[in-house]
């Protein structure tokens, strides 16, 4: 605590007469290293949003966290939309500690810039898919959502959208950072909201969203035949318990849902970890699995805009990535399209540049689909679809391996709900074939190549980006890589300064001479570095080998 004694932010905090009493004890009580924490970092805009751990500080998520940012957020709407105020803001959140509380904050704070405010219906956690949708739906000026996504539950964050229900770009994100940096003694500010303003979002626009998911079904008239598929359903104590489940069950299917993750609980007791690529959330799941003999078994994360899923096959559960799962959602989508005579001109698929390969080889080269493809984040995919009209393309499909899929574009930020109510008919529909989505998987290797891929998260604390993240990075780029596991690199991409029509970001790609390639980045959101592999083979455990060993010869190059 020496340190922090002549600290005057630290003194701000601690003499400050406003602070609330909760973080004033956790001040008193913390270390020295979690006052490091939160006091030598502020929290920063990343991929999508603001996130970080709930706490005491400049450097933690808390009240003050919110009345920083939404000052800032205000004063960038009064410039960009100020004869449109009172269209407002929808404002939603997830089932994280204090985040129906740091909703009301935002509605509140808003209106007394003159800002009407949308709250849901008794301030109650809803999807982030769906507070995407209900911005553009209600023709707002924007839209927040309070939301940690998948991190753990000792995080929160808040996400912004635009008028369409799109992520703030950049240029937005910086003009409230540095909104942010103009406020100071923001634990004494002061405000009155104008009650007028607030308003309650219609639950019309909650049944048009539900219309929507529903109309993505391509054989809606079957619901007797769908019984004949089980699902076991987890929200994992999120938001997907009010939508996913219901919705599967009204489409036919017989759905079994985790009782232990079906509802609200912001400690994720009997979850541990949230995200549905690691294994923690799957253990009770796979149990019901087995238990209730499914088929397949479907995982939103705590705000719904995510999917895991496991398939069973030859009597055993099967758990499919997002670089698996997009390429089946993607066919049956485009093959449904053609069949439905709905196939659009000139239709476009976004993906990210660490995205497989083998979506976009489907799109492009069976069903003559344009690809685009953009950094990590749907802020960037819902960017290029605002350009179809000038570009002349329409919307078919939108994705990233991180689990993230948009199959209708009235949601302009990935949707676990569309992806689950589509990759359920999909797998209902091969059941009916004898096979299960694992023998459609196959099918699309045999076609176009068996493609392994693998997403390794090198995890640091939040104060150790600079002394340990980029210092990797920087001698990724000053060394460079000639060749792994006898495979000679080919071709290498720095996005640094910016590639294929898009900005600069913190990623380096290579590509091998057998088609396959590796890119490492560091993460957007959370203190971790994230490396990427997409190895080619002529089945699993060849191009699995692959990755092992250069992975292995990777992190000795690196020394990690």
């Amino acid at each position: 605590m020496i340190y922090y004694k002549n600290n005057p932010v630290y003194k701000e905090w601690m003499e400050s007469k406003s602070l609330e009493p909760q973080l004033k004890r956790m001040l008193q009580n913390a270390s020295e290293e979690e006052l490091f924490a939160a006091f030598n970092l502020e929290l920063e805009f990343g991929t999508a949003g603001i996130r970080g751990i709930l706490g005491a500080g400049p450097g933690r998520f808390n009240l003050y966290t919110i009345r920083k940012v939404t000052i800032s957020y205000a004063n960038l709407l009064i410039k960009k939309h100020f004869g449109r105020l009172k269209d407002g803001v929808v404002i939603g959140h997830d089932n994280r500690h204090n985040s129906a509380i740091f909703a009301q904050e935002v509605a509140n704070i808003l209106t007394s810039f003159g800002i009407t405010a949308y709250l849901f219906e008794d301030n109650k956690m809803k999807p982030t898919p769906v507070v995407s949708f209900a911005t553009k739906a209600l023709n707002c000026i924007g839209g927040v959502v309070i939301t940690a996504s998948h991190n753990p539950a000792e995080y929160n964050g808040y996400k912004i959208y635009d008028q369409f229900g799109c992520q703030l770009m950049p240029e937005d994100t910086d003009i409230i950072a540095a909104e942010m940096n103009k406020i100071s003694n923001i634990i004494d500010w002061k405000y009155t909201p104008d009650i007028r303003l607030l308003k309650t979002v219609n639950k019309e626009i909650t049944n048009k969203y539900l219309n929507m998911i529903c109309n993505l079904e391509f054989y809606q008239n079957h619901q007797s035949e769908k019984k004949m598929l089980k699902i076991v359903f987890s929200a994992v104590n999120g938001t997907g318990t009010e939508f996913t489940p219901v919705i599967l069950k009204e489409s036919g299917y017989e759905v079994i849902e985790v009782a232990e993750h079906a509802y609200e609980d912001p400690t994720f007791e009997h979850v541990v970890n949230p995200n549905p690529e690691f294994d923690p959330a799957w253990k009770i799941p796979l149990q019901y699995g087995a238990k209730h003999n499914a088929d397949l078994i479907i995982l939103n994360d705590p705000d719904a805009d995510r999917i895991g899923i496991a398939v069973k096959h030859n009597n055993k559960f099967y758990r499919l990535d997002g670089n698996q799962t997009g390429p089946i959602l993607i066919d049956w989508k485009l093959k449904n399209l053609v069949r439905t005579n709905q196939m659009p001109i000139n239709p476009v698929l976004y993906s990210s540049f660490v995205t497989s390969d083998l979506g976009d080889r489907i799109a492009h080269e069976t069903y003559q689909t344009a690809i685009v493809k953009t950094l990590t984040g749907f802020k960037w995919m819902g960017n290029e679809m605002a350009k179809e009209s000038v570009n002349g393309l329409n919307f078919v499909f939108a994705y990233e391996e991180s689990y993230g899929y948009v199959l209708d574009p009235s949601t302009r930020d990935k949707d676990g709900i569309q992806a689950s109510i589509m990759i359920a008919e999909a797998c209902w529909f091969y059941k009916k074939q004898g096979q299960t989505l694992i023998d459609y998987l196959n099918e699309l290797f045999l076609k176009y190549g068996y493609y392994y891929t693998e997403t390794i998260n090198l995890n640091f604390k939040p104060e150790e980006k600079d002394s340990k993240i980029d210092p990797l990075m920087t001698s990724l780029r000053t060394d460079g890589l000639k060749q792994l596991n006898n495979l000679k690199v080919i071709k290498t991409e720095d996005y640094l300064d910016g590639l294929y029509n898009m900005p600069g970001q913190d990623l380096v790609k290579y590509y091998f001479e057998d088609g396959s390639w590796l890119a490492v980045r560091p993460s957007g959101t959370e203190p971790k570095l994230k490396i990427y592999f997409v190895t080619v083979g002529q089945n699993e455990k060849e191009a699995q080998a692959k990755t092992k060993t250069m992975y292995a010869e990777l992190k000795k190059k690196m020394n990690i």
